[in-house]
């Protein structure tokens, strides 16, 4: 696998004098996929890329516009420059809410290491929106907010089962004082 530089140092040796902001326009614009990605960002390229590039420098020297040589570089004669050891690979490609699997063809070892890579890369990337929601919930004036009514709902309950309580005793209350009173004109209509 060769990163960017190495591979300006290869079209170098064989008379291709390109920079590396052309060669990194030169991959755009071709969609020259890089082989793996390391964790410091550095793409690498298998010789079939290399190819790609050169051939696409040739073309380019002839005139052809860059929609045509990206169309000519991913022709099926670029299949046939292959080696013999491969294998169909692959490429899980989103659509709307269901994941469609397409197939391509890539060597073996490559394979392995492209899946490797991707469920990697999905299971980091859900871990971390997993965590960027959880602390969202955390830091938020909601979350506090559904806290304190939580708190608040409780106290609510105490509170009215306290006045229900305070209720029943006031009616005891009310009762017993007009039944005193009942006696307390009686007494008094006796003795007063």
């Amino acid at each position: 696998m060769l990163s960017k530089d190495d591979i300006l140092k290869k079209l170098s040796s064989e008379n291709y004098f390109i920079d590396l902001k052309s060669l990194e326009i030169f991959i755009s614009d071709w969609k020259i996929d890089a082989v793996y990605e390391d964790e410091n960002g550095v793409e690498y390229y298998d010789d079939i890329s290399v190819k790609k590039i050169r051939r696409g420098i040739s073309l380019k020297a002839q005139g052809y516009p860059d929609e045509t040589i990206a169309e000519k570089l991913d022709d099926k004669k670029e299949t046939a420059e292959q080696p013999a050891a491969v294998q169909p690979a692959a490429a899980i490609v989103p659509e709307g809410n269901a994941v469609q699997v397409q197939e391509t063809e890539r060597p073996q070892k490559l394979r392995n290491l492209t899946l490797d890579i991707s469920s990697q890369t999905l299971q980091m990337l859900a871990e971390a929106v997993a965590k960027k929601i959880s602390d969202d919930i955390r830091e938020s004036d909601f979350a506090q907010n559904l806290i304190e009514a939580g708190g608040y709902k409780k106290d609510n309950e105490i509170l009215s089962k306290q006045i229900a309580e305070l209720l029943d005793e006031n009616k005891k209350l009310s009762a017993r004082i007009e039944t005193l009173e009942s006696k307390k004109s009686f007494w008094e209509r006796l003795f007063g």
